[in-house]
């Protein structure tokens, strides 16, 4: 038998579910939780636009396979922590997919605001001759109208 990391996270909402249960979305089992790496991986993929699907896996919202133990995630990007096996009413209905997915959403754009890199100013100065030519125009000027005031 596999080993997986302790989730902590309801699957819907991404806040933290005290006990396996989410205030919101009521008791979820220990292999439906969101643990901290999947919040991570959340972070970096695009969420919008999102089709939902017939059933979707609870933690990382990939397609789903029916296997021998029961429904098990098709994303192999999940290292040594596999998605699944979940039975059939413990996957994501469509409904609950596109509440998460734009959740979701709203976390990865937010770590993508912080990751961003403060906007710096740059003034670009004017050419030098040009500057000396304009200031010269204007002495001239300035001479021309203290002579005309006289």
């Amino acid at each position: 038998m596999r080993l997986h990391a302790r989730g902590h996270l309801c699957p819907v909402c991404l806040r933290t579910a005290h006990q396996g249960v989410c205030a919101g979305h009521g008791p979820w089992k220990a292999h439906q939780l969101l643990t901290g790496g999947d919040r991570r991986r959340s972070e970096r993929e695009r969420w919008q636009p999102f089709e939902p699907q017939a059933h979707a896996c609870p933690r990382c919202l990939g397609s789903v396979a029916e296997s021998r133990a029961g429904f098990e995630c098709l994303d192999q990007g999940h290292g040594h922590d596999p998605h699944g096996p979940f039975r059939v009413d413990e996957l994501l209905a469509p409904t609950a997919q596109r509440e998460s997915a734009a959740v979701r959403h709203r976390l990865a754009r937010r770590c993508q605001a912080r990751r961003r890199e403060p906007v710096s100013l740059a003034f670009a100065l004017p050419d030098a001759a040009r500057s000396v030519r304009v200031l010269a125009s204007a002495s001239v000027i300035a001479a021309t109208l203290a002579y005309l005031v006289k």
